[in-house]
């Protein structure tokens, strides 16, 4: 073309209004999914350049969201820190362009054809934990950010939440209510739900005469809810208060409780992580740790800024913060 691209050109091409294009490059609510990313592409092979960027044609981030969290329950958790990339993504100029992949599919042939039909400055993986296969494809990229997951071969740019402080915190709640038998409900472990698990050691080890118990319940799954339970009634263990790894976790333990007549917070306390709506939905609200996830989207814009504007640049993992949440599940337990 003689001339950049504007936006009366990508809406003639994709047969949609201008002020459709406009909304679905600034990452505006009311566009769809499909329509957005239509946009996006049509937009980059015209060359369309974004406000402020004269130089050069609008960069697209493609971003891979965990299709298994999301359809697991975890779909506040995760649309908060879409949120978070759409709204850093519109303010630094970049077309942000969203895939909800099944992580168990998500193979380097993917991002192959992907790149096939419409290349990408630089790609993030949501909530994905990168198989070997995967972090190889991805080392070569460079432009590369884990967004709720970290790298421990520090390979890539990652940020995600404070989940050590936050396991330590959830615990520590319990501990200062008068619990010295703790149990803690792990799920599937990721390197995020790990530190987790290692800040409820911590606060252990911390406090002398109490104790850990650590189960592991994949799924959440009300059968094992319901035999940690069980195993609670018939007095094989002797566990207070209990940290679970997330509040979906927490949320149905608390029903396993119930139907096997515990009360809650009466006779065992409960905390749960990561603050989704049903938490409040709780009768009494459930006691749990805050994670802002808006703050991890806009984090992960700016740590891939920093990754186009130099590939080469030393590798960085941010961590964000978590608070404790107030609730009615944790009750004061008398020290004998």
């Amino acid at each position: 073309m003689d001339r950049s691209a504007n936006q009366t050109d990508v809406a003639r091409a994709a047969g949609v209004s201008v002020s459709t294009v406009s909304r679905a490059l600034s990452n505006q609510p009311g566009i769809s999914e499909d329509v957005r990313v239509k946009i996006s592409k049509i937009a980059q092979e015209l060359g369309y350049r974004g406000r402020g960027d004269a130089g050069q044609a609008a960069k697209v981030i493609r971003a891979y969201v965990t299709g298994n969290a999301v359809t697991g329950g975890l779909v506040p958790f995760y649309s908060a820190i879409v949120e978070g990339l759409n709204t850093a993504a519109a303010r630094a100029g970049l077309i942000l362009e969203i895939r909800l992949i099944q992580d168990r599919i998500l193979d380097p042939s993917r991002f192959d054809r992907d790149a096939e039909e419409a290349a990408a400055s630089g790609t993030m993986l949501v909530g994905i934990d990168p198989s070997p296969d995967i972090a190889s494809w991805l080392v070569a990229q460079k432009t590369v950010v884990l967004v709720n997951t970290f790298d421990p071969e520090m390979r890539f740019d990652c940020v995600g939440p404070n989940n050590f402080y936050g396991g330590a915190l959830a615990t520590k709640m319990l501990i200062e209510a008068g619990h010295r038998s703790l149990l803690h409900v792990r799920d599937h472990l990721r390197p995020t739900t790990f530190q987790r698990h290692l800040g409820f050691q911590s606060a252990i080890a911390a406090t002398v005469g109490t104790q850990g118990i650590v189960v592991d319940a994949p799924d959440a799954g009300e059968t094992y809810m319901l035999d940690i339970v069980r195993q609670r009634k018939a007095q094989l263990t002797d566990w207070t208060g209990v940290y679970c790894v997330h509040d979906l976790a927490a949320i149905r333990l608390i029903h396993a409780l119930e139907a096997e007549g515990f009360r809650v917070p009466q006779d065992i306390s409960v905390v749960g992580f990561d603050d989704l709506p049903a938490a409040s939905m709780m009768s009494p609200r459930l006691t749990t740790v805050r994670v802002d996830c808006q703050a991890i989207g806009a984090q992960a814009i700016a740590m891939m800024l920093r990754r186009l504007a130099d590939p080469d640049t030393g590798t960085v993992q941010a961590e964000c913060g978590v608070t404790a949440v107030a609730g009615g599940t944790i009750a004061q337990f008398a020290l004998i």
